[in-house]
């Protein structure tokens, strides 16, 4: 079996990709009028995707009240910092977002994997050339 600890091709991806790593991308999720300029998603790293399908699956298994899509939102939208806004455990956010328009749920979860996909790459790609 062959290493590849050292090769150049290895070294030259790290090099390339810490590049990307080192801001946060966060995204204003758009069209939800009149909550415009409030409501952000995060590109997420692989440990922190993982973490968030780990805390949906639980959700699954830990309450029957028909709120789960809602804490998976709340898991979802940030601040322009990228600080969590809503807490998926906190009856009263849940309550909160619940009585949102479901566009607005709606369009968070859109925004969520689109740039958690190709978009948020692409995003991520013109940002670090602009920085």
């Amino acid at each position: 079996m062959t290493s590849t600890a050292d090769t150049p091709n290895k070294k030259a991806f790290i090099d390339s990709a810490r590049r990307y790593m080192r801001k946060d991308v966060i995204s204003e999720v758009p069209d939800i009028a009149p909550y415009d300029k409030h409501l952000y998603v995060k590109m997420l790293n692989v440990r922190e995707m993982t973490d968030f399908f780990q805390r949906c699956s639980e959700f699954e298994s830990g309450y029957d009240d028909g709120l789960n899509g809602v804490r998976e939102k709340a898991l979802m939208i940030v601040d322009r910092e990228g600080k969590p806004m809503f807490y998926p455990d906190d009856r009263e956010d849940l309550e909160f977002l619940a009585d949102l328009p479901s566009k607005v749920l709606a369009a968070v979860q859109d925004h969520f994997f689109l740039i958690n996909g190709d978009a948020g790459l692409k995003k991520q790609s013109q940002d670090a050339k602009n920085s």
